[in-house]
């Protein structure tokens, strides 16, 4: 028989679709998912019918929220301690206070159990609660070779019960829709979007919200013009720092160069919008933003302090997939701009290249299910398989 894996959430995000169909037609585990349908952030969040029509098993139940931070889930507590599982993967979060139950609920009746999880841990007291709450699990599947090496060498994990899974978006539609650009269309983008299309283009896609600090590209886009070096900047996004910002464009007398095109979800549109420009900027922390600009060949500039980014920084190569500045030194994100627009405009397919690599051989839902796999055969007894 296959082994029975439940796999609880609070909710499953939209983009979550993809690894979720990755599992469930996993040829050797039998994964079933769990979570509620109320979130505490604002995101677009897995529908019943999508994933009926995609064969996903998932027992939803109610979420209790407080303060909007606190979690109780009464369903995963019943679920961890009767259900039929030879493990349970539980999303790592240390303020879902049913987890701290239904972990030790589930290992009372010789479950195995994972945590997935983020894993950065500073300073702060709360954080050091964190490492407690890790330690209750039988192996952590983690989104970054960051939190594993800090959990081993500051904590004192064990790396043999810590597999690093990365993080994934829609990749197969992706790669898809990056196979039928052509040089045309990215030149056919610019000319459409710019009124100089032959100077080099900064793009920036997410929410255009304040800790993101994209009032710093703005000011570092008026130092780099005075310096003669002239670019475009093309905001995908919308958010509540919007009208700031453009306030602030017309303020440097950037009109002309700064293109603010909304929020769009449709990827045929995203593709060439990303693709054609020269690097991707994110002054704040970066998170998943790095991993849509690479998909489709387009570097990455962000900060590098590691307790203050998305674990997805990871995969920003220096001088080859993109670089890094000193946090909170907008002379330092001005020459990281300078310095890859000077160094790297004659190598722009190579760049191009290597941010396909990085992503086809990490990044995609594909290798997370393996890894995942390896990690709960790793865990459960061998016998299950037989």
């Amino acid at each position: 028989m296959k082994p029975k894996i439940l796999v609880a959430c609070h909710f499953f995000p939209y983009y979550r679709l993809p690894i979720m169909k990755a599992l469930t037609t996993d040829p050797i585990i039998d994964y079933i998912f769990f979570s509620g349908m109320s979130t505490d952030i604002e995101i677009k969040t897995l529908d019943i019918e999508t994933a009926q029509n995609n064969n996903i098993r998932w027992i939803i139940k109610k979420n209790w929220w407080f303060l909007k931070t606190f979690l109780w889930q009464p369903g995963l507590i019943k679920d961890s301690f009767t259900g039929n599982y030879d493990a349970i993967i539980f999303l790592g979060n240390p303020y879902f206070l049913s987890t701290w139950l239904a972990i030790l609920l589930a290992r009372l009746t010789g479950k195995k159990t994972l945590y997935w999880a983020h894993a950065t841990v500073r300073q702060q007291l709360r954080d050091r609660i964190k490492v407690l709450f890790f330690r209750l699990a039988d192996h952590l599947l983690l989104y970054g070779n960051h939190a594993k090496n800090d959990l081993i060498h500051r904590f004192g994990f064990d790396e043999n019960k810590i597999t690093v899974i990365y993080n994934s978006l829609d990749y197969e539609s992706q790669i898809a829709v990056r196979s039928k650009i052509t040089p045309d269309i990215l030149a056919e983008t610019k000319k459409l979007l710019f009124i100089h299309p032959e100077i080099p283009v900064l793009v920036f896609i997410g929410r255009l919200a304040a800790y993101k600090r994209l009032e710093d590209l703005v000011y570092v886009s008026q130092i780099l013009h005075q310096r003669g070096q002239p670019h475009n900047i093309l905001l995908i996004g919308d958010g509540e720092e919007k009208d700031k910002l453009i306030e602030l464009v017309k303020e440097k007398r950037l009109e002309e160069y700064v293109k603010f095109y909304g929020p769009c979800y449709d990827e045929n549109t995203l593709a060439p919008l990303i693709a054609m420009a020269d690097v991707c900027v994110s002054p704040g922390n970066v998170g998943l933003t790095a991993i849509h600009s690479l998909t489709y060949g387009t570097p990455v500039i962000t900060h590098d302090n590691p307790y203050n980014q998305g674990p997805e920084f990871e995969a920003i190569q220096p001088n080859r997939t993109g670089s890094f500045f000193r946090q909170g030194s907008l002379d330092s994100l001005t020459g990281a701009i300078q310095q890859w627009l000077s160094q790297h405009q004659s190598s722009r397919e190579a760049v191009r290249q290597a941010c396909y690599e990085i992503i086809d051989q990490y990044y995609n839902p594909q290798y997370q299910a393996a890894s995942m796999r390896n990690a709960i055969l790793q865990c459960i007894d061998s016998t299950h398989l037989h």
